[in-house]
């Protein structure tokens, strides 16, 4: 068993549809479970529907919500036949457009989008693309059958970054799923989007659609999970600041998770956590390219071989801010580094970053808007300054720990960087630099050189 994810990119107009079709065609042999995301651009449009109706502009939003009527019309229409299965799926758009009619509707009324209410309207990408694309594979004699997410993936009721329930989650799995995978047929489930024990309508936040495969592939106790993506796996740097960047082939759970924190946007780093848990292999692949093998992650990799190479990719992070916290009474007192990250706690600010010495703690973040407040509070106990505009390049490697040396090279590559902060992680499988951010793209583009493309046998 496999489960299949695939995002907007590849069911976003009739030929990626027929394309991603042809994917799934290839690996019926191995009892695929699908999971998509809304279909292309749906998704911006229901968030531009609720800032519609936040800045009081119902009529634009009702205008939105004809646009993606018409949007999945024009889809079904190039590739759903006979006319049963094209009278059901206008019928699944139409009830979908008539119930983001009456969210707007009460938006309007109540001059509110509640959390619950921004889930509801969220939840009607993936409420039309699954349904829908059932009944495209129907027109392709592919025996499949709809699996409404919202009967497997249960949640908590912190809407918009819900929490999954895992026991109950592999009980739906095992009752819905595995029944149908017995009998022969191809479930289809639509990712980012769950319920509460009482029904309503919730979101997993960033990266939803990739969790939702990886707890289903947990649930069935899959064999593999297969994100399909728009690139050939994940990368040795970002393509668009290193052209020649190349897919890696294998990398661990543990690369995988750090290059995801670390700046990679193929994968959100909570996305495959159900599958670390449950040691199911995870496969990046490109849809535009079947063929190409992409990216294999899995825990077979331990990192302690000296004769493979110390780095798998360069991520970067680009416009963030350091904070440096100094005060002289932090030298031998105690109570002084909970003090500070109590500041942080309170705004709700995540560090990415940390060093310390005696008498100072710097740390990496996000740009915030509550950077002033931050300032306000942190100088009540120390000296406090604020840099922004730099940005976060980190080297990646499972064998960093193992490979004696290799700090040479990579300072040696930064020989014309102006270096502001160095952090090796706990992890043992990262080294990051703090750099300004203008001098963000040279330096992935040298720590690639002498790195990857060197190790590789290439000239510099």
């Amino acid at each position: 068993m496999i489960v299949m994810k695939f995002g907007g990119a590849s069911l976003a107009d009739a030929e990626t549809i027929k394309n991603t079709v042809s994917i799934i065609e290839s690996r019926m042999n191995r009892q695929p479970v699908v999971v998509v995301s809304a279909f292309g651009k749906t998704t911006d449009l229901l968030t531009s529907i609720l800032e519609s109706v936040s800045a009081k502009e119902p009529e634009s939003a009702r205008k939105t919500a004809e646009e993606i009527g018409n949007y999945h019309l024009n889809i079904i229409g190039d590739l759903i036949v006979g006319e049963s299965l094209r009278t059901r799926a206008q019928e699944i758009i139409s009830d979908n457009v008539s119930r983001l009619r009456r969210l707007i509707d009460g938006m309007e009324y109540l001059e509110e989008v509640s959390p619950r209410t921004r889930d509801s309207v969220l939840a009607t990408g993936e409420m039309l693309s699954a349904p829908l694309f059932s009944l495209i594979l129907n027109s392709r004699d592919i025996d499949v059958c709809f699996v409404d997410p919202c009967e497997i993936i249960r949640t908590d009721t912190d809407h918009g970054r819900a929490n999954p329930c895992m026991d109950a989650i592999s009980v739906n799995c095992r009752d819905k799923i595995i029944p149908e995978l017995t009998s022969g047929k191809i479930p289809v489930t639509g990712g980012f989007l769950g319920s509460t024990p009482d029904g309503a309508f919730t979101t997993l936040g960033r990266g939803g659609s990739d969790l939702t495969a990886s707890l289903v592939a947990r649930g069935i106790s899959a064999d593999l999970i297969e994100f399909w993506k728009d690139v050939d796996g994940i990368l040795t740097a970002d393509p668009g600041i290193v052209p020649d960047a190349e897919p890696v082939s294998h990398i661990s759970f543990q690369e995988a998770g750090e290059l995801a924190f670390l700046g990679a946007k193929v994968l959100h780093p909570s996305s495959i956590q159900p599958a670390v848990e449950k040691g199911i292999p995870v496969r990046v692949l490109n849809f535009h390219k079947p063929s190409s093998p992409g990216t294999l992650i899995s825990d077979e990799l331990t990192g302690t071989d000296p004769h493979e190479q110390a780095v798998s990719s360069v991520a970067c992070k680009r416009n963030q801010l350091m904070v440096n916290v100094y005060s002289t009474r932090m030298l031998g007192a105690r109570g002084f580094l909970r003090t500070v990250f109590e500041v942080f706690d309170r705004l709700a600010l995540s560090v990415d970053h940390i060093a310390t010495s005696e008498v100072n703690v710097t740390v990496t973040l996000a740009p915030t808007h509550r950077v002033k407040e931050l300032e306000t509070e942190l100088s009540e106990v120390a000296k406090v300054r604020v840099e922004d505009g730099v940005g976060v390049v980190s080297v990646v490697g499972r064998n960093l720990p193992h490979t004696p040396g290799v700090a040479g090279p990579i300072f040696n590559a930064l020989s014309d960087v102006n270096i502001k902060l160095v952090t090796y992680g706990g992890s043992g499988v990262n080294l990051s630099i703090v750099v300004a951010d203008d001098e963000v793209e040279k330096a992935v583009k040298s720590l690639h050189t002498a790195l990857i493309c060197k190790s590789r046998g290439e000239d510099a």
